[in-house]
Order: C-alpha cells, then sequence, then structure tokens
C-alpha cells in the first residue's frame, strides 16, 4: 500500500529538519524548510503517470520526489531510462525496502542538462551516424517490430551474395570481392552471419539454399542497392 510509504519517508525528512504533513491539497507528502518546500508522491510503481503527477507537483514546490519501495529491477536497462527521464525533468527518486523500512535517495530533484548526457554518450551518437550514413538504401519503416531491418551490413552482405552468384554461385575470396566492390567481402563470407553462404574449401564460397531465398525476399533492396543503367556493385 502507498500509506505504508508515508511513515518512513516522513521520519527521513523529519530527521533532516523538515516540518511535514500529509494531503495537503492532494499532496502525499508536504514539508517546508528554511522557506523552501518539498513534494513527495508515494507510488507502487515507477510509471507514467507517477512522473506526470510529479511534473505537475513541480508547479507548487520548490523540489519534487517520487517515493516508491525498492524495486528488483534497479539494475535493469528499463528502469535506468527511467532514472533517466527523472534526472532530465529534475524529479527526485526516493526507494524505501519493504522488509527494513530503510530510506535511501536514489535521484536528487536536479535538473541534468541534455549536454552532459551527450558528452557521456558521444560514441553512441557516432555509432548512429555511422550506421545511418553506411545505409544506401533507406529502406526500413519506423515503429514495426519482428521484421528484418536493412542495415549497412545486410545491405554489403546482400551486394557479396549477388556477385558470388553471377560468379556461378561459387567463387574464390578475392573474385568476389572484385565482383562486388565490397572491401570487407573476406569477413563478411567468413562470418556468415545469415548462413547465406557455403565454405567449399580454403578461401572458396558458394551460395546455400538460405543465399537462394534471401536474392529473391531482398530482391527489391538489391535493385535500390544497384545503379539502374548498368547495375554495378556500389563501392564500400
Amino acid at each position: 500500500m502507498e500509506k505504508d510509504l508515508f511513515g518512513p519517508v516522513k521520519t527521513y525528512f523529519e530527521k533532516l529538519g523538515y516540518v511535514c504533513d500529509g494531503e495537503v491539497k492532494d499532496i502525499d507528502l508536504y514539508m517546508e524548510k528554511d522557506g523552501m518546500s518539498v513534494a513527495v508522491e508515494l507510488k507502487l510503481t515507477l510509471d507514467f503517470k507517477a512522473v506526470q503527477q510529479a511534473a505537475l507537483r513541480q508547479k507548487v514546490a520548490d523540489s519534487v520526489y517520487i517515493g516508491i519501495f525498492c524495486p528488483k529491477d534497479m539494475r535493469s536497462h528499463s528502469f535506468t531510462d527511467k532514472l533517466y527521464l527523472l534526472k532530465r525533468l529534475g524529479i527526485g527518486l526516493i526507494t524505501v525496502t519493504k522488509r527494513t523500512k530503510t530510506v535511501s535517495v536514489a535521484n536528487e530533484p536536479v535538473v541534468c542538462e541534455l549536454s552532459t548526457f551527450r558528452a557521456r554518450n558521444a560514441r553512441k551518437s557516432a555509432e548512429v551516424s555511422k550506421e545511418f550514413n553506411k545505409r544506401k538504401t533507406k529502406l526500413n519503416t519506423g515503429g514495426v517490430t519482428g521484421t528484418k531491418l536493412i542495415t549497412g551490413y545486410r545491405e554489403d552482405t546482400l551486394v557479396v551474395l549477388d556477385a558470388l552468384c553471377s560468379l556461378g554461385g561459387e567463387a574464390d575470396t578475392h573474385s568476389v570481392r572484385v565482383a562486388s566492390g565490397i572491401e570487407k567481402t573476406a569477413a563478411i563470407l567468413r562470418a556468415n552471419y545469415y548462413r547465406w553462404f557455403e565454405k567449399k574449401g580454403s578461401g572458396r564460397y558458394a551460395v546455400s539454399d538460405a543465399g537462394y531465398a534471401a536474392l529473391e525476399e531482398f530482391e527489391p533492396v538489391l535493385k535500390a542497392l544497384m545503379r539502374p543503367d548498368d547495375r554495378s556493385h556500389p563501392k564500400s
């Protein structure tokens, strides 16, 4: 019950010198100290409704926290994503252990500027841009699940597959690289990530059954990858 959070959180702030009371104009826990006000929304789960209500409390209180029981998934990506949102909004988070009623502050109610997170994630940002610019076809539909994405790697592998097929379905790595124009041809054949190839000997590969099926499945992608005039392979 949310009311089970009230006592431990109230006691925590009282020890810090705050004068506290519950249900002040629908605020679960409201307190003041040295002219500064704090509001706490007590929730069983950290969901959108909790964040929404806490954001609305920022209109009337100097600092706002959400109080929840300590979740089991605090180290999960899902929970850290929620924590990121709280940091961006300047909403604090308090956790209470169910057994011992120990109170901990997981996040202070201070707005963390976006530039801080961008600096921390510069490498990921570069990877996003790199993947976007590597893709030649731009054929993916956003908002879908369970579909095969046309990544830059899949595009390169399709070009290698098409080149191998054009060489009679079996050839050495060097010949495939020349025909495809893909510099990483050897690595793609060796990794065989999509199981489109079969190794026939040292540095020699053939198109697998899955490969022939992929040529049909991704024919529109291959058409987009090749120039319509001479169907030559693009350089990687």
